[in-house]
């Protein structure tokens, strides 16, 4: 029987063309997607970039109409945007920094009519520049680089040595890069005096109540653990490192990003559409319970107030991430370890308080 040479390589150079046309399709998707994702990073980044610039517009401008209430000589030439630039520097130079202080220059001005005596110094040496500066400046221009592992960079089978990424950044620059970066340059913040101003006095007079309401709640937990046995209690050390520990294996269980400091990862999390209350919630829950069982762990004050921090937690835009709950009608349905609605009949202050558990008086939140 005869060989059909023909046939055999014929048959081999059509099987090598469909695999090197499998390939080629392979690595087309490969680098779509490769594209796809950056165009989409970048798009992001491009939005968060203008929904800053437009957020710290608006919180200048906020800042800019306290010029005139300022009770400080402003030197001749000298902008309303120099004004609220420096105020901006001096409350941290966050857009939720500056916010804040908004909201504490208008508390004072309406309660004081103005906010004479807080400004301690200006650092006017701006030669006059305009909130366009001060904008760039303080929010950045988004890079556009791309950044694919060398190992990812190839295409696959036949083309696995050919750069799937080549000509793409150029793409990107065309696409996203759009003004050059402004130069950055230095601001003195303004020296303002926010002890002084009606809520933080506001807030010192309930923080008072708050370290009283500790105090007292102390002072009936030991009542009650009045010659019970306490071997197992907590030192405020043990405590914080049980606490520590619990928090990341919550955290890892639900997918929650923690930094170095031990703290939330907020905006990963709303990515992730995770619920920060109902974690905080659980948390504070857990650490009561421990307090409680671990018979004469919440004599300590420094435990006490390690509880009502984590119960007082807020968020980037400054809300409570635990939402408070409404009074049961029974007293019987309190739940230890819950953060409620409620008003203390003592101190007269409503809000949200944590009810640690019977025959404890509930403790106000920190503000």
């Amino acid at each position: 029987m005869g060989i059909n040479m023909g046939a055999i390589v014929g048959g081999i150079a059509k099987s090598l063309d469909e695999r090197l046309k499998d390939d080629m399709r392979r690595t087309a998707e490969r680098s779509d997607r490769v594209r796809e994702y950056h165009v989409t990073r970048a798009s992001r980044k491009e939005e968060r970039f203008e929904a800053e610039q437009k957020e710290l517009e608006e919180t200048l401008s906020n800042l800019a109409s306290f010029m005139s209430k300022s009770g400080i000589e402003i030197p001749e030439g000298v902008t309303e945007a120099d004004f609220a630039a420096q105020l901006y520097k001096g409350a941290g130079g966050t857009i939720s920094g500056g916010k804040e202080l908004v909201k504490s220059l208008r508390l004072h001005d309406e309660k004081k009519g103005d906010i004479k005596g807080l400004i301690k110094q200006a650092n006017f040496v701006t030669k006059g520049k305009g909130f366009g500066d001060y904008i760039n400046n303080f929010v950045r221009r988004p890079s556009s680089m791309i950044k694919v592992p060398e190992n990812l960079r190839g295409g696959t089978g036949f083309l696995k040595n050919v750069d799937i990424t080549k000509g793409m950044q150029g793409e990107m620059d065309a696409m996203f890069t759009g003004d050059k970066q402004a130069d950055k340059f230095d601001i003195k913040g303004i020296d303002l005096d926010r002890s002084q101003m009606v809520g933080a006095i506001q807030y010192r007079k309930e923080q008072t109540a708050t370290d009283l309401a500790i105090e007292q709640a102390q002072a009936n937990i030991k009542k009650t653990n009045y010659e019970t046995d306490m071997a197992d209690a907590y030192t405020s050390s043990g405590f914080m490192s049980k606490f520590e520990k619990d928090k990341k294996a919550l955290a890892d269980a639900r997918g929650i990003q923690l930094d170095q400091n031990n703290n939330i990862n907020i905006k990963n999390a709303r990515e992730k559409k995770i619920d920060l209350g109902k974690f905080q919630a659980d948390l504070v829950k857990s650490m009561v319970n421990t307090g409680n069982t671990a018979t004469g762990t919440l004599n300590d004050k420094r435990n006490l107030a390690l509880v009502l921090s984590q119960a007082s937690v807020k968020d980037d835009k400054g809300n409570y991430l635990i939402a408070p709950k409404t009074m049961p009608s029974k007293a019987k349905d309190l739940v230890a370890g819950t953060v409620y609605n409620m008003l203390n009949k003592k101190s007269g202050i409503a809000g949200p308080y944590i009810h640690l558990g019977v025959g404890i008086p509930p403790i106000p939140l920190f503000k």
